[in-house]
């Protein structure tokens, strides 16, 4: 059995199925694995906190969707209708909304 931090994972991270008994280290670090695995010489199936700690984000994809840039905020490509002017009546006390 190996050591495992609090942070470490308790299931394989190739079938997830089976619990930790062994380490593969890698040139990206180490794959917590179940002897099977390890023996089967199988992958991870995700990572699963890369660097921007959420799956397949990339900095490309953050510093490029125009979501994530830098710069002022943009209007949404279809704002939808103008609010009502004046507003609405409020509802009477004990009826849905309208």
């Amino acid at each position: 059995m190996i050591a495992l931090s609090a942070t470490d994972v308790r299931v394989c991270e190739a079938c997830w199925n089976a619990p930790v008994t062994a380490a593969r280290h890698t040139s990206t670090g180490r794959d917590l694995l179940c002897e099977e695995c390890v023996e089967g010489d199988y992958p991870r199936r995700v990572d699963l906190f890369p660097p921007f700690g959420i799956y397949g984000l990339t900095p490309r994809k953050v510093l490029n969707d125009g979501k994530h840039g830098s710069g002022h905020p943009k209007t949404p490509p279809n704002p939808g209708p103008p609010l009502p002017n004046p507003p609405p009546a409020p509802s009477p006390r004990g009826t849905p909304p309208v």
